[in-house]
Formats: C-alpha cells, sequence, structure tokens
C-alpha cells in the first residue's frame, strides 16, 4: 500500500491522482472531525475542501509520517478560526 506522504509527494509532482486518493481516504473522517467543533455538518463539508485546497496551494514540507497529524492540525485551526468569527 502506498504511503500518504507518497500520494502528497505524487500530487506534487503533478498528478492527480494523488490528491484523489488522498481525500477518499480522509475526506468524510475529516468532515466527521471538524463537525465536532462547529456543529454543522454542511459546513464542516465546506471546510474539509478549504483544508484540502490551504494543503495543496500552499505545498508545506511535511515529514514522513506526519501527513494525516498535519491535515487533521490545520483541519482543527480553521475549524476554531470559523467558529470564533461566527
Amino acid at each position: 500500500m502506498i504511503s500518504d506522504e507518497e500520494l502528497y509527494r505524487q500530487y506534487l509532482s503533478g498528478d492527480e491522482t494523488g490528491l484523489e486518493e488522498l481525500m477518499k481516504k480522509y475526506g468524510n473522517a475529516l468532515t466527521l472531525y471538524i463537525n465536532g467543533y462547529l456543529h454543522d455538518v454542511h459546513e464542516a463539508e465546506e471546510l474539509m475542501l478549504d483544508v484540502f485546497a490551504y494543503l495543496f496551494t500552499k505545498k508545506p514540507k511535511i515529514r514522513d509520517g506526519g501527513f494525516k497529524a498535519y491535515l487533521y492540525k490545520a483541519a482543527r485551526n480553521m475549524a476554531l478560526r470559523h467558529k470564533s468569527k461566527r
């Protein structure tokens, strides 16, 4: 099985398949995680897409084994920032 970091590097090198696989793998779970902060599934879905958009536009350097942690930390920060704006 291919690791998350390999899928991320695959996307960074120009192959969209890496992005699709990561979104399939983490999309639903990340939405539920964000929903725990916002208590609104529709807003959580939008924010989940924003988290992936942020990740793939900023293209941060992520160490091996740290993709999932980075993704959830970014989601938490965005959810808390969004909640404070409401």
